[in-house]
């Protein structure tokens, strides 16, 4: 058997059991979007804060409560939930947690950092700046207030992005940013891009695409496009030479306005935009998994010109359903004529969560409807009514089905309202809230 067929063997029978850590911020929800599909990973989240409020625990089947990495037991603690749920890989997301596991050595575990100098520098903006100074351009840094040429900006040493940060405009501001520690420095007022990276375990850049942030929320990118520049390509080589960064990393510039790029910094993780660079074609958190676990791999061509605006995603657990009565107009069907996907998706979740769902309908030539606009076969019954109160009604007493276990989806206010009064306590939904339903959680 020849080496890659052996390895493709091996990934076969050996799955990855990946904990994604913290995975409720948007680079590890990155990654679960990321891996979520590879049938060669059972995937587990976990979060110390208030898993409440966490979207990946209403996503994965697998989601684990972990303590704080400034748990004074934290070591102990991280280390018997590995052995407990069997993982053998560890996925961090915050610049902190890769700094610590890059000290680690847990038998039988591997965590997708880089190495400790790595980690640790990346962590410091002025000890990087100083890094790479004469290698790549990096601003300006003022410890001389005689130096300080306003406009500048002060941004805290230790925190990724520019969480804090803000336009030193004169003295009041400088007195400011000196009384919290923050350094000062060159302020740039042109374009900011993001590359993402990866690079093998010794270091070698295999693979890097720029994006430019056209819009920031949140301190991420919400709005992002491909681009290519030479110069990015240049300076990302340098830094991969320099630093030698094992797996995924990513660099932000800035331009001074007059065309000039100048590093930001560089972070030893995932980025939380790095959604971009996956829908262009190459899933950096699987090449990061397969090249730690020491497998050949070989970077696909990224696709140019994409352009993503990011907005906001509801999350909600899945329902508990015994049973879901559809409406076809409206609903099943949109308002042009088309069978409306989200509601296909919906259907089928539903089917995969064992849920009954019956097909209700005013049109006579439901059944012929439903063929001639391609619904899926999986209806338990499909009925033509001008009364869905008493049709439902006689479904639930034929069936024996309680009226708390079962919804509605139906477009119709006068039908909903009817609904509601004679089953208070049937969840009626309407098609733009379907996702009130909740989604199968995944492994």
């Amino acid at each position: 058997m020849n080496k890659i067929l052996l390895q493709s063997f091996l990934m076969e029978k050996n799955l990855f059991r990946v904990l994604v850590f913290p995975s409720c911020n948007e680079p590890g929800l990155e990654i679960i979007h990321a891996l979520t599909k590879s049938n060669k990973v059972v995937l587990f989240g976990g979060s110390s804060g208030d898993t409440a409020i966490d979207p990946s625990k209403n996503i994965l089947r697998y989601h684990l409560k972990i303590p704080s990495l400034y748990d004074r037991k934290f070591r102990g603690k991280f280390i018997e939930i590995l052995k407990r749920h069997k993982i053998n890989y560890v996925f961090p997301t915050v610049d902190a947690l890769v700094a610590e596991f890059s000290t680690w050595k847990v038998k039988g575990v591997t965590f997708l950092v880089t190495d400790t100098i790595s980690a640790k520098l990346a962590m410091s903006k002025s000890a990087l700046y100083k890094r790479l100074a004469g290698i790549i351009p990096v601003p300006q840094l003022y410890s001389d207030r005689k130096e300080i040429s306003y406009p500048a900006f002060a941004k805290f040493d230790g925190f990724a992005g520019a969480k804090g940060a803000f336009v030193v405009r004169n003295a009041v501001d400088l007195a400011k940013a000196e009384r919290d520690k923050m350094i000062v420095c060159q302020y740039l007022e042109g374009d900011e891009y993001t590359v993402d990276a990866v690079s093998d375990l010794g270091g070698k850049l295999l693979f890097h695409n720029a994006r430019k942030r056209s819009k920031i929320g949140r301190s991420i990118a919400l709005g992002t496009k491909s681009v290519k520049r030479r110069d990015i390509s240049k300076y990302m080589h340098k830094i991969a030479r320099e630093l030698k960064i094992r797996g995924p990393w990513f660099a932000q510039f800035k331009s001074d306005g007059k065309g000039q790029l100048i590093l930001l910094e560089v972070n030893c993780r995932m980025g939380g935009s790095s959604t971009l660079t996956r829908l262009s074609g190459v899933n950096i958190p699987l090449l990061s998994l397969f090249l730690f676990a020491k497998y050949d791999v070989q970077v696909a061509k990224v696709s140019q010109a994409l352009e993503i605006n990011r907005a906001l995603t509801n999350y909600t657990d899945p329902l508990k359903l015994k049973a879901v009565f559809w409406d076809l107009d409206d609903t099943l069907i949109r308002k042009d004529g088309k069978t409306d996907p989200d509601s296909i998706a919906c259907l089928y979740d539903l089917y995969n969560r064992g849920t009954r769902q019956i097909l209700i309908s005013r049109k006579p030539d439901v059944r012929a409807l439903s063929v001639k606009y391609k619904l899926p076969p999986i209806f338990r019954d499909i009925q033509c009514s001008s009364d869905k109160v008493k049709t439902i009604r006689n479904y639930l007493r034929q069936n024996n089905l309680p009226a708390p276990a079962v919804a509605v989806i139906n477009d119709s206010n006068i039908e909903n309202r009817a609904l509601q009064k004679a089953f208070p306590k049937m969840l009626i939904v309407t098609p733009e809230c379907l996702e009130r339903l909740g989604r199968e959680k995944i492994k």
